[in-house]
């Protein structure tokens, strides 16, 4: 009676655990997907490469004109550049009693600096600068510079210097020759304006009023004298106002 009891119990304990389990088994399963999506935001690695920028022809070519390049060193003048001697003055012939100041001859000098890519330009050089004052090369009171200059062919130039004023006298041409102009007298130079002509070429003779205010003469005895240097031979006359 007993063990009837006991396989009894059993018997139910096993149903009740069967039970459960169907009704487990038997739940619905929801095969619904999500609608809800994972997002994630992208990192982008951090690139270590310099960036190198294009460059056309153009632009190498506009740098180039734009840069200011070193200069390269001018030659050194040889020593006959500056030299004076006082006392004659040369082939002029002296044509009035006016009291003269100095007289003589002298070589004068030039440079001219020419880049890669730009115009040409004249350097002042002390050797080309005179003061036909005193006889002398001296920047401060120089009366007349050779000035050298131009584009593809060089002319020899002379500026007035520190306000002077110069007037020029070139060669003449008649009937197809070259003909030198007579030197002009004492009287012509004394009367000397401001000259607003063009820089005449390889003058022959020039009259210039000084910056002390005295009448001086140039006669360019010589064109290019020194063989390794743009230069002329000048004789002058200065007479005291």
């Amino acid at each position: 009676m007993k063990v009837n009891r006991f396989l009894l119990a059993c018997l139910i304990i096993v149903g009740i655990a069967l039970n459960a389990c169907g009704n487990k088994v038997n739940q619905p399963i929801n095969l619904t997907p999500s609608l809800t999506l994972a997002t994630s935001t992208p990192t982008l690695a951090a690139s270590t490469l310099a960036v190198i920028p294009t460059s056309t022809p153009t632009d190498w070519f506009y740098a180039l004109l734009t840069t200011t390049p070193t200069r390269y060193p001018l030659p050194t003048l040889p020593p006959d550049c500056g030299m004076i001697k006082l006392g004659s003055a040369g082939a002029q012939t002296i044509d009035n009693t006016q009291n003269i100041l100095v007289q003589g001859t002298a070589i004068l000098c030039g440079q001219i600096y020419i880049p890669i890519v730009g115009s040409k330009e004249t350097i002042p050089v002390l050797e080309g600068m005179i003061d036909l004052d005193t006889g002398t090369f001296n920047a401060e009171d120089a009366d007349l510079q050779f000035c050298p200059g131009g584009g593809s062919t060089i002319f020899y130039y002379f500026c007035d210097a520190n306000d002077s004023v110069v007037r020029k006298y070139r060669f003449l041409f008649e009937n197809g020759k070259l003909l030198e102009p007579t030197q002009p007298p004492f009287e012509e130079c004394l009367g000397t304006k401001p000259y607003t002509g063009i820089n005449d070429d390889e003058a022959k003779y020039a009259c210039v009023v000084t910056t002390l205010g005295n009448i001086s003469r140039v006669k360019m005895e010589q064109y290019d004298p020194l063989d390794d240097a743009m230069s002329v031979e000048i004789s002058f006359i200065t007479w005291e106002k």
